[in-house]
C-alpha cells in the first residue's frame, strides 16, 4: 500500500474488541490522515497500517487486539513507573512492530526498539510567548515529597527561604498559577529538578525552560548533553552545586547564557513533538 497510515491510540486508551468500533476520528495522526481513511472505525485499517499505544498490562497478554494494523508501543516513563512494563517486554517485545522506549537495557535486549525519550512540553504556544525577562528566578514546586526530585526542590526552597533569595517559589503548595509559561518565560533562571535521575530520560521541565530561554539549573537527566547544547544550562549533580548556583545567578551571567539557550531552542521544539517523534520513528523504520 502506498500511503500506510500512522496513528497514535490516545493516552489510557485499550486494545480489544471495544478498540475495533471507536470511531478513527478519536485517534491521533500526527503526520496526517490518508483519504481512504476518511472516515470509519479502527477496524478499516489496514495490516500494512500502523497503530502506537501507551502501554497497559492487559496488552502482553491479550489473545487478540482486533485490529489488521501493526500495533507498535510507547513505554516512556521512567523505570520506577513503567517496571513491570519493562520486565514484560523483554518476553512480549514479539507482539509489537516497535517497542519505542529511552530505557538502555530494554534496548540491549529486544532486536525491534527504538530510542524514544520522554521530553513533551506545556507550552504549546511558545512562539508566540513575551519573553522578556524582568524576573530573576523562579522555582517550581508542588506539596508533593515522594520522589528524590520532589525532596530536592523542597530543600532549595527551604534555602531560598531561610537566606531572602530574589527567587520567585511557585506552583501548588505555594503560589499558584495559570499557565506554565508565567512561571518560566519572565525569568532569566529556573530551578529545574526533574522527579529522578535516569539515562536518557527528562521531560517538559528542562524542554520548557529551553523553549522560554530560561536559564535551566537543572538537576536530572544525567547525560542531558546527548540530546541538548548544555552552554545555556548549569548543570547539578548535587544540592550544594545546586544551592551555589541559585545564589550566584545574575542579570549579567544571564547574557553568557543566552546564546547557548538559542543554540538549544531548536533542540527543544523538536523533543517537545512526543507523538509526532513516535510516528516519525515508526515512518523512517519501515
Amino acid at each position: 500500500m502506498a500511503d500506510p497510515a500512522i496513528a497514535l491510540l490516545p493516552y489510557g486508551g485499550l486494545l480489544g474488541a471495544a478498540l475495533a468500533q471507536m470511531p478513527l476520528d478519536d485517534l491521533h495522526w500526527p503526520l496526517g490522515r490518508p483519504d481512504r481513511l476518511a472516515q470509519g472505525t479502527v477496524r478499516d485499517l489496514a495490516a500494512t497500517d500502523h497503530l502506537i499505544v501507551y502501554p497497559k498490562t492487559a496488552m502482553h497478554f491479550q489473545l487478540r487486539w482486533d485490529t489488521a494494523a501493526q500495533v507498535s508501543i510507547m513505554v516512556v516513563e521512567p523505570a520506577g513507573i513503567h517496571a513491570r512494563h519493562l520486565r514484560l517486554l523483554r518476553w512480549t517485545y514479539r507482539r509489537f512492530y516497535r517497542v519505542l522506549t529511552h530505557n538502555d537495557a530494554l534496548l540491549a535486549a529486544i532486536p525491534n526498539g527504538i530510542m524514544h525519550p520522554f521530553g513533551t512540553t506545556w507550552v504549546p504556544d511558545h512562539a508566540r510567548l513575551n519573553i522578556d525577562k524582568a524576573r530573576n528566578m523562579s522555582l517550581i514546586a508542588s506539596a508533593k515529597r515522594d520522589t528524590t526530585g520532589h525532596l530536592l526542590r523542597h530543600e532549595m526552597v527551604d534555602l531560598v527561604q531561610a537566606k531572602g533569595l530574589d527567587v520567585d517559589i511557585l506552583g501548588r503548595g505555594y503560589a499558584p498559577f495559570a499557565d506554565k509559561s508565567d512561571g518560566l518565560g519572565p525569568y532569566r533562571f529556573s530551578v529545574v529538578i526533574e522527579n529522578i535521575r535516569e539515562r536518557n530520560y527528562f521531560t517538559e521541565k528542562i524542554v520548557d525552560a529551553v523553549l522560554c530561554e530560561t536559564v535551566p539549573i537543572y538537576w536530572g537527566c544525567p547525560n542531558i548533553g546527548d540530546f541538548f547544547d548544555t552552554s545555556g544550562m548549569i548543570l547539578c549533580d548535587t544540592s550544594d552545586q545546586m544551592a551555589a548556583a541559585i545564589q550566584s545567578a545574575n542579570a549579567a551571567g544571564y547574557a553568557t547564557f543566552a546564546p547557548g539557550l538559542r543554540a538549544a531552542k531548536p533542540q527543544a521544539v523538536h523533543w517537545a513533538d512526543l507523538e509526532g517523534r513516535a510516528a516519525r520513528a515508526i515512518r523512517d523504520s519501515l
